[in-house]
This record gives structure tokens, sequence and C-alpha cells, in this order.
């Protein structure tokens, strides 16, 4: 060999791309390139001079291969096998070894030369395949249908117990290679085809016609009788590599089946195109990859036009960088985020959605984000009622406890009265004295006219519900003018100047309100100043979804420490009736009236020229 042969066969081996190791008799290394250090972990003179036995995984890999046979030289010189191998750091690796023994001048083998080659790749690759393949088997059988794949040219290649179970007793010898006329063939001739009885006339066309469907599959199902009275649906589809793939479903109660597949249908296109969530895949440079039908209904526009345009386009303005911060701030350690959105409709209304957000990461890097939507609107305004009615049900309770201490309190007070008049009646009876009889009996009148008028305010004031049962729209200017007709008299007869202002439509029971401001309006003169002209003035104010009337007057006024008690049934602050008479249920009244529209009442604390009070209700004319 010259010297350029000699550098042409150094060089090769020096960037030979698997390692190379040459060893004497003894297998002890003479020699390693430049593949066999990097895979090794080891220094070249580390491995030089020693022993090839460090470089095995165990002894026994080592004793597999130094006592491996030699293929006779009219064969081949050199012998392969697989072994496994440890590096200088302890880890292992497998390793299809080739060994050539190098042999001398005199025809001796002199040493030996070693191409490793790793294939611990490989080798997990073909884990991987067949644990996918036992996956795969496990689940085709799993499959109750009858399942089969048929080679381009028609012959079995894959098929489920139940496939041949289906062909029952020509079942036993199905065997993979077979074509399907042979199938079809080894059925029918076990009279599993009551439509074809063998040696029948139409047996033959039937044949052809089932053959002739397998091959051109049009798409629709084909069912027809089988075995011993049972149906059969069959359905086969062509694979684009001209593979055919056959389903045999056991459809005995035709009927049943055709209702049964006929809703399975209906399920599977109401599953996939109108499930009630909205679902979508994005890119992560935020671009649409699928939506549903559902999805795509809601953002207005059809599904194929929303695929690859940009998410963000679709989304409200003031919610685009909220958006875009929670997908940016998924990671592999917190890949979902949940979120809430509100929006507002048209139509005034509110619509509420739960949006989970998904990022699906591989190996660490983004590959898509998967968006579900859920509109909760319904459960959000649920919430919100049960919220309304516990605070409702506690405000209640608090009020019929305080209605209960107060009613008892004041309709036992005329019964007291009732009943000392009526002992003092009998000791004068008892006595001979009935000189003072006349005046007793006039006081168990007047105590029983105060009853009476105690439980006729009390039955009106239960008579008015906690709700409004009927709604409509009312003029407040017609219901405050009718309530100044109805108190004409009183206004004339205290000298009252009443002002009112233009006022807006508002939603409710027009009787009711006129109650209401009567009440305030009859207080308002009640109450006067002596030897003052009553001037009460009534207007209104709006604010957003509110309106608020207010009924302000010169009279006497409320001590502001009372600006609560004064709604409450029964309460007055001057106990003499001959000045200021009543029962003490006007404010009560107003105060449930307002609530029934579900608003309310207050004294303003800071007006000192007299009395002032806010009936503040919601503005709900426009939902009419």
């Amino acid at each position: 060999m010259t010297a350029s042969q000699t550098d042409f066969v150094q060089a090769i081996y020096d960037i030979f791309p698997s390692p190379v190791i040459f060893v004497d008799a003894d297998r002890i290394v003479l020699s390693v390139n430049a593949a066999a250090i990097e895979q090794f972990g080891y220094a070249a003179d580390e491995m030089i001079g020693g022993s090839i036995q460090r470089l095995y995984a165990s002894d026994h890999d080592f004793e597999a291969a130094v006592f491996h046979k030699v293929e006779e030289p009219e064969n081949t010189q050199f012998t392969e096998g697989i072994y496994r191998y440890r590096r200088r750091d302890g880890t292992m690796f497998n390793a299809r070894l080739r060994v050539t023994p190098v042999i001398d001048a005199d025809g001796m083998t002199c040493g030996f030369a070693g191409i490793v080659h790793d294939i611990s790749d490989y080798l997990e690759l073909d884990r991987e395949r067949r644990k996918v393949s036992e996956i795969l088997d496990t689940a085709l059988q799993a499959i109750p249908e009858g399942f089969a794949i048929f080679d381009a040219d028609e012959r079995i290649i894959v098929y489920n117990d139940a496939y041949r179970r289906i062909c029952g007793a020509a079942g036993p010898s199905l065997k993979i290679g077979m074509t399907a006329e042979e199938i079809m063939i080894a059925v029918y001739e076990v009279g599993y085809y009551p439509n074809a009885p063998i040696g029948s006339p139409q047996a033959k066309a039937w044949l052809e016609n089932r053959l002739r469907a397998f091959r051109h599959p049009g798409g629709d199902n084909q069912i027809f009788e089988y075995g011993d009275g049972r149906w059969l649906r069959v359905e086969d589809f062509k694979t684009r590599d001209g593979n055919t793939v056959a389903l045999r479903i056991d459809v005995t109660d035709l009927k049943r089946a055709e209702i049964a597949l006929d809703r399975q249908r209906l399920e599977y296109y109401t599953l996939v195109q109108n499930i009630p969530d909205f679902i979508c895949r994005i890119s992560p440079d935020l671009r649409y990859t699928f939506v549903n039908d559902r999805y795509a209904q809601f953002v207005g526009t059809a599904a194929d036009d929303l695929i690859g345009k940009p998410l963000l386009d679709f989304v409200p303005e003031k919610d685009r960088e909220s958006l875009a911060d929670v997908l940016k701030k998924l990671s592999v350690e917190e890949p979902l985020a949940a979120r809430e959105q509100h929006r507002k409709l048209p139509d005034g209304g509110d619509l509420w959605l739960f949006w989970s957000n998904i990022a699906l990461f591989d190996g660490g890097e983004l590959i898509e984000y998967v968006t579900v939507g859920r509109n909760v609107t319904e459960l959000k305004e649920q919430q919100q009622r049960i919220a309304q009615q516990g605070a409702e049900l506690q405000r209640k309770n608090e009020a019929l406890n305080q209605f209960t201490g107060t009613v008892s309190h004041d309709l036992k007070a005329p019964l007291r009265h009732m009943s000392m008049f009526s002992d003092m009646i009998v000791e004068d009876v008892a006595g001979g004295n009935h000189q003072e009889l006349p005046i007793y009996a006039g006081h168990l009148r007047q105590s029983a006219r105060r009853m009476d008028q105690l439980i006729d305010s009390l039955l009106d004031y239960a008579q008015i519900a906690d709700e409004i049962g009927s709604w409509q729209i009312v003029s407040m200017t017609d219901v405050i003018s009718d309530t100044i007709l109805n108190l004409d008299s009183f206004i004339q007869e205290a000298g009252a100047s009443i002002n009112v202002s233009a006022f807006p439509q508002l939603k409710g029971d027009p009787e009711l309100l006129k109650r209401l401001c009567q009440n305030l309006i009859g207080n308002a003169i009640k109450y006067r100043r002596e030897d003052v002209q009553p001037v009460i003035r009534i207007y209104a104010e709006t604010d957003a979804d509110t309106v608020r009337v207010i009924f302000e007057d010169n009279g006497i006024g409320v001590d502001p420490r009372f600006s609560k008690k004064i709604f409450d049934v029964f309460q007055r602050l001057h106990r003499d009736e001959s000045i200021y008479p009543g029962t003490g249920i006007g404010l009560a009244l107003a105060k449930r009236i307002a609530e029934s529209h579900g608003g309310s009442i207050a004294l303003d604390t800071a007006f000192t020229q007299g009395a002032r009070f806010v009936v503040t209700l919601p503005d709900q004319s426009h939902a009419m």
C-alpha cells in the first residue's frame, strides 16, 4: 500500500461516524478512532493498552461477544451481534457490533477490528412501536362492532374478534390474507345469508351485489338479515391509500336500529357541530386553526372564514390586552387559566361567559392554545337571584322580628286600657257607685276605636305585597296629580302650596304609588308649623338606572336620631293625637310600597328647613 493510500485509509478511519476499535488477539485495545472516543467518553490513552472488556456493560456481554462464532471465509469474514456497553460516566447503551478478524502474512488471526453502531434509539422506537401495537390491538378487540381492514388487493390484513364472530360458522376458518370474496363465499356456504339461500337462483346475484358494494362503497349503509334471524349493518370505507375499512354491526331489531342510528347521527352532529361550549384552537402567533360551529355563530362569522385569521380581531377591543396577557402568562407549570367575561348585548341584556384557556407544550415548546367558552349567564343570574333572595330574606326576618315586637306592644296598649276600665266598672257596679260608669264606658269605647284603627292599619299594611304582580308603565305626573286631587279638601283647609315639577315615566303599580305619594304629602301637611303656610315641593332626579322622587316641606321636620325608626310600624314621635292624629302606619306603608317596587325611601337628614323624603325607584320603563 502506498503512502497516499495509507493516508486515505487513515482519513476514512478518523472521520468514520461510528466507533472503530482495533484489538489484538488478547482483546487489548490497539487503536480507536475519534467517534469511539466521543461515544465512550474515555481519552485515547485511557483506552489504548487496556482490555476491551471494560467497555462492556457486563461480563456476560463481553463473553458473548468474544465467543460469538465467526463465519467461514467462503461466506463472510465478520460476526454481528447486539450487546450492551458502558460509557466512562456509567451510562449504558445498546449497540450492534460487527467484528472482522485481522489476518497476518502467515494467515493467522492477529487481532480484530470492531465497528460499534449505537442502536439505542432504534430499540426505543421498536419498544414504542410494540407498545402502540399492543394498545391498538387491545383497543381493536375492545370494539364491540366487527372491524376489519382490507388492503388494495382486497386481502384482509386486520380484524377483531367481533368480526370473526359475525362470520358465524365460517369464523374459525378466517385467516389473514383471505380475500373479501373468499370470506363472503365462506359465510354464504355455511348458510349465514338468508337472502341468498345455498343453491338458490338469486344467490349469485346477491353475492355479486355485495362484492360490488364492497369494492365501490358509496357511503350508504346496507342492512340485511344474516344468521339465525339477526340483522347486520354493513359499512365500508375506502382510504386514501386504497385500503378498505369494514364495519359490521349487529342491529337485530331493525326498527330500533334505525332509530338508534338516527339518534346516534343526531347526537354526533349535535356534539361536534352544536356543542353548547365555544371551542377554538389557536396557534402560538394567535391565529385560529380550528373553531366549532357554536364558536363561529357566537363570533358571527362562518367557521371556514375564521381559520387563519388573528384571534384578537374578533375579541372586543376592551378585552384584547387582558386576553393576550392571560395567554402570554401560560406556562408548562401553569398551563391553564380561567376567567369570566361580561358583555352587554344590543338589547341591553347581560351575557356572562366562562372561558378556560389551555396552553399545550411539547418538550417545553408551545404548540397551540385551546380555548373553551361556556355561556354561564343563567347560572350567574341564579347566583345573583340567590344572593338577592338571601339578603331579602335576612331583611324580612329582621323586619318581622321588629314588626312582631312593635305590633305586640301597640295592640296590647288599648287592650290594657279596656281591661283596666272594665275592672273599674265591675268594682263600681259591685259597690253601687254608678256615677263614674259613663266616663269608664267612654274610655272603653275610645280604646276599642283605637284598637279598631290599629287593626285596620295593620291589615292595610299586610295587604301590600312584597313584589308587584302586574307591572305597567306609570306616569308619575298623573299619579301625583290624582293624589293632590284626592287630598284637595285637606290641602285647602291647611292653605298648603304644592309645587310639582315634571316627572319621568316609571314601571310599577299606579294605585300603590298613589298611596305612597298620599302618605308623604299628607304627612307634610299634617306636621306643618303653626302660623306658617305649608309649602311642599315635589321633584325628580335621574341617575343611571334610578329615579329619585323627592318630597320636601317646610314643616316641623324630623329629629335625625329617628330617621330609621319613623319607618317602623306604629312608630309615632308625637303622642298627642289631638294635635297630630294617626296610627303611625303611614311611613311604614310608604317604605313597604317603595320596596315592593325594588326601591327604597329615606329621610334626608342633611335638610334642616323641614323634612325631605327621598324615594329611590329603579328606572325599568325601558324593559317593557
